[in-house]
């Protein structure tokens, strides 16, 4: 089954004012989110399948002012160490 908030199987959400669909719609575009919106002031907010999708995303790498050390993980997202993945030279010295 795909993903919640993919193009497959987008966020259904619904709120009660243009003001906050366009909150909403700012948040999903932050992280990625594809969603269906309706503004429909006679029925409560429903923004569950927001806050489903974002829990469900992987949790993003702090990196300290963008430098990262040899022994922290990579910030490519390949759950290996700096050393042994990105930071690797690609050549031998010789």
């Amino acid at each position: 089954m795909a993903a919640l908030g993919s193009k497959a199987r987008p966020a259904i959400l619904r709120v009660q004012s243009e003001e906050r669909a366009q909150e909403v719609t700012t948040i999903c575009a932050a992280h990625g989110i594809q969603f269906i919106l309706g503004i429909e002031s006679d029925k409560p907010e429903n923004i569950f399948d927001l806050k489903k999708a974002i829990k469900a995303l992987p949790p993003k790498l702090a990196t300290k002012a963008g430098k990262v050390s040899p022994n922290d993980y990579c910030p490519c997202g390949s759950n290996k160490k700096f050393k042994k993945c990105c930071g690797e030279p690609s050549s031998p010295k010789a």
